[in-house]
């Protein structure tokens, strides 16, 4: 997860540099945490000078810990800046050409991923970055258990042929998280009384009669473009696992479902049953 966030923010980085040759680039890396892992061991391969950095997190500990880390390697040449604030409502004095923003557990669940990205992609320049460049969520029907068996003694190499002979029933895109529509997805959202929260309304979702149904899970399994051709894909993470969807089961053919994704100090995926058996 970290190496492969690495490499795409470094990507990113190396093709900001070539589309504004005549300015630093300014980078806010939100939610950087104690290490600021997906940054700072970059910048000893980045030039100082050239980057104005801005490391935030709501933590002021966080932030103390990596001025530590940025004194011990001698990294302080660049021009670096720590600001303690809320990342969901914090605005930047400029516009960005890079937001780094890894706040998420799978399925986008229990962490602000979403509403981080809604409040921080409009502040970017146009021909900016945002990393991650898109999150989907799918919900399928899957034999949970065959899988994890099946991951479990592949290699690596053979992950992708692997996935791609285990028994779904994809449902439906459930959910897609791009920068460039966040805010307007955040902007739908209206208040729920069965979460007492705000929720964004998904559509409906009905459970196929397909063979051996009893034997499958209904799952969500979550994708991740980091940028250009960086990406985890199901098992290749803890956020990329699928999550089993408890709310629908037991499985039933026929039966139907109101799925919304529900905002607040707890995002999460809801499934409302809405027919009789």
């Amino acid at each position: 997860r970290s190496v492969m966030f690495m490499r795409g923010v470094y990507s990113a980085l190396r093709e900001l540099q070539q589309c504004f040759t005549d300015q630093p680039i300014r980078i806010l890396y939100a939610g950087c945490g104690p290490f600021a892992l997906l940054l700072l061991p970059l910048l000893q391969k980045l030039s100082p000078g050239k980057f104005d950095i801005h490391l935030l997190d709501i933590h002021q500990s966080s932030l103390d810990s990596v001025a530590q880390l940025v004194d011990y390697f001698s990294l302080d040449q660049h021009q670096i800046h720590y600001i303690q604030a809320d990342a969901c409502h914090y605005q930047h004095e400029k516009p960005l050409h890079l937001v780094i923003a890894e706040t998420m557990q799978k399925s986008l669940e229990q962490e602000p991923q979403f509403a981080v990205t809604a409040n921080l992609a409009s502040q970017i320049l146009p021909g900016g970055i945002f990393v991650p460049q898109k999150i989907e969520v799918e919900l399928c029907l899957a034999q949970l258990q065959q899988e994890l068996i099946g991951i479990k003694v592949a290699s690596p190499t053979d992950r992708r042929s692997q996935i791609s002979g285990f028994r779904r029933h994809c449902l439906v895109n459930l959910f897609e998280l791009n920068p460039g529509n966040a805010a307007e997805q955040m902007q739908g959202a209206a208040f729920s009384a069965g979460s007492s929260q705000r929720e964004i309304a998904l559509g409906s979702v009905k459970i196929p009669a397909i063979e051996s149904l009893a034997s499958f899970d209904a799952a969500l399994f979550t994708r991740i473009r980091v940028f250009s051709g960086y990406r985890l894909d199901d098992y290749d993470s803890e956020i990329s696992l699928p999550a089993k969807c408890h709310e629908l089961l037991p499985l039933r053919a026929g039966d139907c479902y109101e799925a919304s994704y529900q905002l607040g100090s707890y995002p999460r995926f809801n499934f409302r049953k809405t027919s009789p058996e």
